[in-house]
């Protein structure tokens, strides 16, 4: 979005700045997930980067006061919102442990759709013809993307559970996502991020817990590395989601932000030399298509 000289940017385009910066992230992210729960394992990944993420933003909040404005009566929301952030992380990486992630991706990046529905139910924010319209090409999309007319054998039935739990993931996503900047005008954008990953971590050692799943840690320096950047790069995503619903719409920052999928889907097809059937390269294109046309439309006076 080009700039006039001397003109200061919008509020909206701030925002969308925000949530391409967030796209940057999260599908960044992806790619580094998927190597990690490939090598060591879904739980142990999701465990671990959360156990990094929330001490960082917990020694940022007692260091800036963040938390001063929490209630008591605000920890039965973030448990709610803790609990749907373990559910997608779980469902997500074992998605990207047994799917290509050149498919999953683009099929969780339909979680804008969701995020913006929730925009417009509960925050009252207004969607135009033209967004109705992305969102069904971006629903169209994820239902080919899901399609592989080659064969049915073992790797066919592994790819469709893939699929199924990036479908779930989508969902439960796109509801944490606007969970966590729910509160953000009035809490700031850090609390937030800090008690959903804090009340998410807490569900995850449960299950860990339960299951007897976890075993001992991986103290690889490579492994050890990657779980540190994964921490930096997803939690990265959602301080540039707040801070952009701090100046946009919900709305138009969750539809700049969708086209993260772009990252993993060339890291998937270039470096894991993953190769989707011809339907699912529509698919994808229909997601991105719609979830850019979304961000388009959203940025529109009146959108």
């Amino acid at each position: 979005m080009p700039l006039c000289a001397g003109r200061r940017p919008t509020r909206a385009e701030v925002g969308v700045a925000l949530g391409l910066g967030a796209a940057l992230c999260w599908g960044l992210a992806d790619y580094v997930a998927a190597r990690a729960a490939r090598t060591v394992g879904t739980l142990r990944t999701v465990v671990g980067f959360h156990v990094v993420a929330t001490a960082l933003l917990a020694a940022l909040a007692l260091a800036t006061g963040a938390l001063d404005g929490v209630g008591v009566d605000d920890l039965p929301l973030f448990a709610l919102i803790g609990t749907l952030g373990w559910g997608s992380y779980v469902a997500f990486y074992g998605a990207l442990r047994i799917g290509p992630i050149s498919i999953v991706s683009p099929i969780v990046s339909g979680y804008a759709v969701v995020t913006v529905l929730l925009a417009v139910v509960v925050l009252d924010e207004r969607l135009s013809t033209a967004e109705l319209l992305a969102i069904v090409v971006s629903f169209g999309g994820v239902a080919l993307a899901s399609v592989d007319p080659r064969g049915v054998g073992h790797p066919a039935r592994a790819q469709a559970l893939g699929i199924v739990l990036a479908v779930v993931t989508m969902v439960l996503i796109g509801t944490f996502v606007f969970g966590v900047a729910y509160r953000s005008d009035d809490l700031g954008w850090l609390a937030p991020i800090l008690l959903a990953r804090a009340f998410s971590l807490l569900w995850l050692v449960g299950q860990a817990g339960v299951t007897r799943a976890l075993g001992p840690p991986d103290r690889r320096p490579l492994v050890l590395g990657a779980i540190a950047l994964l921490a930096v790069l997803d939690t990265g995503g959602y301080v540039c989601f707040n801070v952009g619903t701090t100046h946009a719409d919900t709305a138009i920052v969750a539809a700049a932000s969708a086209p993260y999928a772009l990252v993993p889907v060339a890291a998937g097809v270039a470096l894991l030399h993953e190769r989707p059937a011809r339907t699912q390269w529509a698919g994808i294109a229909l997601v991105l298509a719609g979830l850019v046309l979304l961000g388009i439309v959203s940025g529109l006076p009146g959108g």
